[in-house]
């Protein structure tokens, strides 16, 4: 179920402006989910001193109603829905009415996130379409790479999934490929690392580029399942000097 959120009250700054028609812009076209997400949006060209109402969807923001600068201008900041657990990313459409001049823009918000599916099978075979969303955040249409990291840390292999295209930088879902484009990956808990980088740099908390990583636990068959406890089992029983 989807749940209708009312954005709050626009934070108004009035700033002087002058155009000849009316026109609506937001600070940008594209915006990660954050709980501290702030729209900013800005229109001009309007009557000066008319009052004016700001919707989002067509539906009024509460707090959205304002009075036309001396130059026919307007801004404020608000924060936009929270997207569903089930969306990646939604476009919404933002307009500034004035009595008979509307104008209006666009802009998405987006999660960072990299995923496959099937999820699972037998990893010699097993044949997956790649879904990512948000990397379009630094770069427009950036390519999007996956990086093969084996479980002892090191690098395997390097494949490019395709271009992410949008306001947001998205893949909906890839052509069917083999989740391991190599032989015999070794059992354990390999690291899917995907970004907008052909040469592979390892992501942690505080890099400066983009990057979503993605676990994945190969197991022989009739291993236990992974749990809370043990994510991976074959990764601490290979550890342990079993092989």
């Amino acid at each position: 179920m989807r749940c209708l959120l009312t954005a709050p009250a626009l934070a108004l700054l009035l700033v002087p402006a002058a155009a000849h028609g009316a026109a609506v812009q937001t600070d940008r076209t594209c915006y990660l989910q954050t709980d501290k997400t702030n729209v900013t949006v800005s229109g001009n060209g309007y009557t000066p001193g008319r009052p004016y109402s700001v919707l989002l969807d067509g539906t009024a923001l509460t707090g959205g109603l304002g009075t036309m600068d001396a130059g026919g201008a307007m801004q404020g900041a608000f924060s936009p829905p929270m997207l569903a657990d089930d969306e990646l990313e939604r476009t919404f459409s933002v307009q500034v009415a004035s009595d008979a001049l509307t104008a209006g823009s666009n802009f998405t918000v987006t999660r960072l996130k990299a995923n496959f599916s099937p999820s699972s099978g037998d990893p010699k075979k097993l044949r997956v379409r790649f879904t990512v969303a948000g990397f379009g955040l630094a770069t427009h249409n950036p390519d999007v790479y996956v990086h093969y990291i084996a479980p002892g840390g090191k690098l395997k292999q390097t494949v490019r999934l395709g271009k992410a295209t949008g306001q947001c930088g998205r893949i909906a879902k890839t052509a069917k490929r083999r989740l391991f484009p190599f032989a015999a990956p070794k059992l354990g808990k390999w690291q899917l690392q995907f970004d907008t980088t052909k040469t592979f740099t390892k992501g942690v908390t505080g890099s400066k580029f983009l990057f979503y990583s993605v676990g994945v636990c190969l197991q022989p068959p009739g291993a236990r399942k992974p749990s809370k406890d043990a994510p991976c089992p074959q990764e601490a029983w290979s550890l342990g000097g079993g092989r």
